[in-house]
């Protein structure tokens, strides 16, 4: 059986929340640094060098919204 930190876990899934777009950059460095002990400015480096899932470049949602419109 395989023992897990609770605190380990929940700071993967802070970051796997925030990867998601389910946890806005503030709520998941709250509780990034409240899970890690790591103060803000660190916990906020940490998280804001990573790429989100859920965003996407303006200009790719124009050539999308384009290219569907040329298409009808």
């Amino acid at each position: 059986m395989v023992k897990t930190d609770a605190q380990l876990e929940g700071s993967i899934t802070v970051i796997m929340d925030y990867k998601k777009g389910l946890l806005t950059a503030e709520q998941a460095i709250d509780r990034f640094r409240k899970l890690t002990g790591l103060n803000y400015e660190i916990a906020k480096t940490f998280l804001k060098g990573m790429s989100r899932e859920n965003v996407i470049s303006l200009q790719a949602k124009r050539d999308l919204h384009k290219a569907e419109s040329e298409a009808q």
